[in-house]
């Protein structure tokens, strides 16, 4: 089993920006894309949600992952401008997901 080390750092980047700490939580899990970071050993973990894009970053120590710092960004790119039919299903997966959740206490 993975566990997610948050930082004090990361803690308080999220609190300062308005980041949900549960899109942070999707961001790491669930990521869109992972990318390499061009500065430290860490990478980018990167969730497309709505009309943003959320990336924390990660080090990964064993089974553990240390997120170390989060920022959004606007983002316009093709997922910005999916389908309704295609958005109507990421929400209900995403709506599904949460229950899931809460029935299973993950």
């Amino acid at each position: 089993m993975i566990d997610i080390i948050w930082t004090t750092h990361l803690k308080e980047r999220a609190r300062e920006r308005g980041i949900d700490p549960a899109l942070v939580n999707r961001a790491i899990r669930f990521p869109d894309k992972v990318e390499a970071s061009r500065t430290t050993s860490a990478r980018k973990h990167i969730k497309i949600i709505g009309k943003n894009q959320i990336v924390a970053t990660v080090k990964r120590e064993g089974n553990n992952w240390i997120v170390t710092s989060v920022w959004s960004k606007p983002y316009s790119g093709p997922a910005a401008k999916r389908p309704l039919l295609e958005r109507l299903i990421y929400r209900f997966v995403l709506w599904l997901e949460k229950i899931v959740r809460a029935r299973f206490k993950l």
